[in-house]
């Protein structure tokens, strides 16, 4: 009996113990042991589970685990701790540093990680998350300012998507296509373009990136860094690394963001509003003796607006309410302004990702639709992700990337012909946008404001055709651009660790689009109706085999890879166009087409053959030597001569191994050397025909005008580099510099020849430009302390270019040129000058003094169209970046810049020209407004020396042939204007809900916060109402005029982001 007893009770002690033993809430900070600072992000997982949560960004955690439980503490670059709870309800931990794990390590050519410190040139990466604080949509744009030595020029945010144009260390190329690779995880991607240089800004194929998958960007900015790319990698390559999932304890994370931005047109150019449209001081009268508004001129060279009652456009349409009336003549200040519209940007994405013990997955969705600040513009944008990898053996893995983009999109043209820009170069003080805005009277009639004057015997109108303008309204209603893509990029890779330290990977990459354009010219407008279509399709493939060899031999490291790759592209195009224009109103169709309708089509193959090798030996951790060498097999080149190889060799030491100063972390001197390629594009080097007329049913071939070249050969470019990476307390300070020196020889450009040959051009090889500069990145923890910390990263750069040879005979090349009104100005190179020359009509000048020569009549003389006004490039571009957190307060702001660069500006000049322009309605010297009658003591004084008597004269001349006829259509000396600026491009004011609301919140994490894009323009040299950071004129590769920017858009708006 008493062993039943004893048993009874044992057995009753083991069942009751679980009930004692309940589970608890245990709860601690995380701080880093060197500094004790809180440490977000670190993993706190149960021992033997998959249970588990993460440090707030106090570095709180909370966790219900069971009294005896044993907690992994974990993080990047920290050495993990086990801790057994032992029944405490509190537990802070100090993680200590893992100096070993905390070698950067940054993804290079090829998608081969690399120990940052072992390489001997500059690379600079950038996280997403200092990326993405704003849901920029083009990546390009969000690199503006914060990489040394890369200068972005953007566009207006009215077009949507619209281009950004990325030079890395200035112009390399003489004929500017030098447009970087960019590669998303080892896959090389498509960033063309299909913009003119007006109309609209489609945008390049770069916006295709969704920027909240971007885990990082790595650019690599010279030949040194890009060898391995050889004749694709020249202009340097923009690497992007896009998120994955994590392996280790099974877990699904799931990630929710929204924005939703406002969007507000603004900076726009100012006006005068002292007088009205025509081009005299007096009013037309009709038959009955009533004044009118000249509806003929497209200018405001007309009466005061006084509030004179006066016919205007509108009253000459029997369909409206104030037809025969006369209305007051008075200004409508922001009849520009009131054109626009609020925009609407919203943007949401989902994001699920995990993995466990041997495999890893991502899956990203994203929408975006955008309601433009013009009227009638829009676009919807999706993007799918899918990242997943699978260990199918110990040593075999299998991993893919796939991408699917689809854009749609109705854009606003820009330019001086196209879209609503004509209003700041061609309009009325006078009129009313509000009355334009209903454009169709109820009998189908177009209301227009630029019409023939009115029947001198009739007094009516009865042809209301517009003369030179639409309405605006109509444009963006009727005569519609649009345009549509569908993308898929991405990659299968299977990689086999044959041993530890050796790894064959195998990769298939692919990018495909399909683009489609289709515009249409209305009935009832200025422009023959008109219907056009267009279809692009591109594949690319990459076929991809690497091996990978890493080892240590007690003090010695080796580094070593072995591959070779195949790129095949294959791309078409056919475009019809209706010619004469269409059968019937609405029918947009080429089948409406009334004469035969035009059609081009156009047929490409490429096939580049790559081997490739690279070794990289270490010694003590402290001196290290790479090599590379790349032999790229060329079908565009000639058939017997397609074959180039292209080196390249770095070295670094590791100085601060060898020292010891206490305020030195690390200290690291770098230098390289390279040599790269760029070939041309196919068919250049064989005769070629191309399709011609049709005669009597039979095609014809033609010639083309450009003489191919059997016996062409690569461009190479020839880098040197050197730099230093410096550290100090404990990495609270970092400072980057950088001297390169490059000379880009042999360059493919077409010249003008003789007509005599029977072709206009010849592709040659000739030229030499050479650009060197320096590139200082600063980064630094300025404040830091429990509760407060300051980051912050400031880059500049300089570049100096020089084109230092063109062709044998020929000392200027011409890059560019734009006419208008018969005055055309030019962008060329010159031997011994630097790239991109601004050429036009300038002053005259006396050669003694440098003043402006006068003529008989007191007007300013001025030269041919061959004046050199210098280069368009910048001096030093640059940006600042700052991250402030207060408790759980966090605060953003990015700031871009640049020094020096120029640009001509047709709108400035013609809003002068027709009178818009407050210079038009100045007082003058005399204290009288320039429009005033000369002998009342009106006019502009114009100073100078005279042409004939070359003695000092000074005069007065009539405002409106001074603006109108000289200035404003002349004389482009001008309206040329710096191009510096500093810009607060980006900021963001977000809050972290904390521990304690978290705990009755179903949520792992929230951050919510106002975010603000291009929200001001903190100085610029050049005119109000004009934006020298956004003047991308569509395709062109060099901006250098702006005629007839898109309307600056300020977005300003709120994120919301929550983890489960």
């Amino acid at each position: 009996m008493e062993k039943k007893l004893i048993l009874f009770a044992l057995m009753s002690i083991m069942i009751t113990t679980p009930f004692f033993a309940q589970n608890r809430i245990i709860s601690g900070t995380v701080k880093v042991s060197e500094d004790n600072m809180p440490l977000p992000g670190v993993n706190v997982i149960i021992k033997g589970t998959n249970n588990g949560t993460v440090t707030d960004m106090q570095g709180k955690y909370s966790l219900e685990v069971t009294p005896n439980a044993i907690l992994v503490f974990s993080a990047i670059g920290f050495v993990s701790q086990e801790i057994e709870i032992s029944g405490q309800e509190e537990l802070n931990v100090s993680l200590v540093q893992d100096t070993e794990s905390l070698d950067e390590v940054v993804v290079t050519a090829l998608g081969i990680s690399r120990d940052k410190k072992s390489l001997g040139y500059a690379t600079q990466e950038v996280e997403g998350e200092d990326l993405n604080i704003t849901n920029q949509q083009n990546v390009l744009g969000t690199l503006s300012g914060r990489v040394a030595g890369v200068q972005v020029t953007g566009s207006s945010g009215a077009s949507m998507g619209g281009t950004h144009k990325i030079k890395i260390r200035g112009v390399n190329s003489i004929n500017g296509g030098d447009e970087p690779l960019i590669v998303i995880d080892g896959t090389p991607i498509s960033n063309s373009n299909f913009s003119g240089s007006s109309g609209a800004d489609y945008g390049n194929l770069a916006q295709d990136i969704n920027p909240s998958d971007i885990a990082s960007v790595n650019v690599l900015k010279g030949p040194a860094a890009s060898a391995l790319y050889g004749i694709r990698g020249q202009y340097g390559v923009i690497m992007i690394t896009t998120k994955k999932g994590k392996k280790g304890p099974k877990e699904v994370r799931v990630q929710v963001n929204s924005s939703l931005m406002l969007e507000f047109a603004g900076n726009f150019l100012p006006k005068q509003n002292m007088y009205g449209g025509g081009s005299s001081q007096s009013f037309r009268t009709l038959p009955n003796g009533d004044p009118y508004v000249d509806l003929s001129v497209d200018e405001s060279w007309g009466p005061r607006m006084d509030g004179t009652p006066v016919r205007q456009v509108f009253s000459f349409y029997p369909q409206d309410p104030t037809y025969g009336q006369l209305t007051p003549f008075v200004p409508h200040p922001d009849n520009v302004e009131n054109y626009y519209e609020t925009g609407v940007n919203l943007n949401n994405g989902v994001t699920v990702s995990g993995g466990n013990e041997n495999s890893t997955y991502r899956l990203s969705l994203n929408d975006t639709r955008i309601e433009g600040v013009e009227p009638n513009t829009e676009l919807n944008r999706n993007n799918l992700g899918v990242n997943a990898s699978l260990d199918l053996a110990e040593n075999l893995t299998v991993s893919t990337t796939i991408n699917y983009a689809r854009n749609e999109a109705q854009r606003p043209g820009q330019g001086s012909e196209y879209g609503v820009a004509y209003l700041n170069q061609w309009f009325q003080r006078n009129l009313d946008m509000d009355r334009l805005k209903d454009y169709r009277y109820d009998d189908g009639t177009i209301l227009h404001w630029n019409l023939r004057r009115p029947d001198s015997e009739t007094g009516e109108i009865t042809n209301f055709n517009p003369l030179y303008w639409n309405n605006p309204y109509f444009n963006a209603y009727e005569n519609l651009s649009n345009d549509s893509r569908d993308r898929f990029f991405g990659d299968v890779t299977l990689s086999y660790n044959i041993l530890p330290e050796l790894e064959i990977r195998g990769a298939i990459r692919s990018d495909m689009y399909t683009q489609n354009i289709e515009n249409r010219t209305a009935f009832g407008g200025t422009g023959v109706p008109s219907y056009s279509v267009g279809k692009y399709q591109n594949k690319e493939w990459n076929y991809e085999l690497l091996a990978q060899y890493n080892k240590k031999f007690g003090t010695i490291s080796i580094d070593g890879t072995l591959g070779g790759n195949i790129f095949n592209r294959n791309y078409s195009y056919l475009s019809q166009a209706t010619v004469g224009g269409l059968s019937a109103p609405g029918f947009y169709n080429i089948d409406a087409s009334i004469d035969r309708p035009s059609t081009t089509s156009y047929k490409l193959e490429k096939q580049i053959r790559s081997l490739f090798a690279m070794v990289s030996l270490g010694y003590l951790d402290t001196y290290f030597l790479d090599a590379s060498i790349r032999n790229d097999n060329s079908s565009a080149l000639p058939e017997d001569n397609n074959s180039y190889w292209y080196p390249s060799i770095s070295g670094s030491l590791v100085f601060s191994e060898l020292i010891n100063l206490d305020i030195l972390s690390f200290g690291k001197f770098r230098a390289s050397y390279a040599q790269a390629g760029s070939d041309l594009s196919p068919y250049r080097t064989t005769v070629a025909y191309g399709v011609g007329t049709v005669y009597d049913g039979i095609n014809t071939l033609y010639v083309p005008d450009n003489l191919n070249n059997p016996d062409i050969e690569p461009s190479f470019s020839h880098s040197y580099e050197t730099g230093l990476d410096l550290r100090f307390f404990g990495n609270r300070l970092g400072l980057n510099f950088t001297y390169y020196k490059q000379r880009n020889k042999n360059q493919i450009i077409s010249l003008d020849v003789s007509g005599a040959s029977g072709y206009e051009s010849s592709t040659i090889n000739a030229g030499l430009i050479e650009n060197d500069g320096v590139e200082i990145s600063l980064s630094g923890k300025p404040i830091q302390t429990n509760d407060f910390s300051w980051d912050a990263i400031f880059n500049i750069s300089r570049n100096k270019s020089e084109v230092v040879e063109l062709a044998p005979g020929i000392d200027v090349y011409t890059y560019g040129a734009t006419t208008y009104s018969s005055v055309t100005s030019y962008l060329n190179s010159y031997e011994g000058k630097p790239f991109g020359s601004l050429v036009g009509q300038a002053y005259q000048r006396d050669e003694a003094t440098g003043d402006i020569l006068i003529d008989d009549n007191g007007m300013p003389l001025y030269t041919d169209a061959t004046h050199d006004f210098g280069t368009v490039l910048p001096d030093f571009t640059g940006g600042f970046q700052n991250t402030f957190r207060w408790k759980n307060l966090s605060l953003n702001a990015m700031i871009d810049f640049q020094g020096g660069g120029q640009f001509f500006s047709r709108s400035k000049m013609l809003g002068v020209r027709t009178g818009q322009d407050p210079l038009t309605v100045a007082i003058n010297e005399n204290g009288m407004n320039v429009r005033d009658a000369l002998e009342d003591g009106g006019g502009v004084r114009v100073a100078g020396i005279s042409a004939e008597t070359g003695e000092q004269v000074e005069n007065f001349v009539d405002a409106r042939s001074y603006y109108r006829n000289v200035l404003g259509r002349r004389i482009y000396e001008e309206w040329l204007y710096d191009a510096s600026y500093i810009k607060l491009s980006e900021l963001r004011l977000g809050y972290t809900f904390g521990a304690k609301i978290m705990e009755v919140l179903p949520f792992e994490a929230v951050n919510v916060a106002f975010i603000a894009r291009n929200p001001a323009m903190i100085w610029q040299n050049a005119p109000d109402g004009i934006d020298p950071s956004a003047i991308s004129t569509g395709s062109q590769s060099i901006s250098w005029y702006e005629s007839g920017q898109l309307a600056t858009v300020r977005s300003y708006g709120i994120n919301l982001n929550i983890t489960f």
